[in-house]
């Protein structure tokens, strides 16, 4: 995966969801790269929390990404899952994104569609 890309994602991730946000809540992004099947995007929202981005090492595949990070959909070991298109999983403060690396994923408009979609789910 691309840095320039996936920055670009996030940056357009956040304007289209921040649209719908109450001032003062801020979206922080970890990023972790795979090196041969997409990115995991860690998006964590909380009031005063900085827009901020960390990237982290580039991981052998979203399996091990996924072992590494704190979530509650999967358990066991993921080193063999595959995942294709955009995958989400929202958990408290957080929304987790498992994408490809599949170039129309990392669109603007991929990004609104996901920002909706999280926003009409709330309601």
């Amino acid at each position: 995966m691309q840095k320039p890309m996936i920055q670009k994602y996030i940056n357009n991730f956040r304007r289209h969801l921040s649209a719908f946000l109450r001032p003062g809540i801020g979206l922080k992004a970890l990023i972790y790269p795979s090196q041969k099947d997409g990115a995991v995007l860690v998006f964590h929202l909380g009031t005063n929390l900085e827009n901020d981005d960390e990237y982290k090492p580039i991981s052998p595949s979203i399996g091990s990404i996924l072992n590494k990070i704190e979530q509650n959909a999967f358990g066991g070991n993921l080193e063999s899952i595959h995942f294709s298109g955009t995958n989400m999983i929202v958990e408290a403060n957080k929304i987790i994104f498992i994408k490809d690396d599949n170039p129309k994923e990392w669109t603007d408009a991929a990004a609104k569609k996901e920002a909706l979609k999280i926003v009409n789910s709330g309601r």
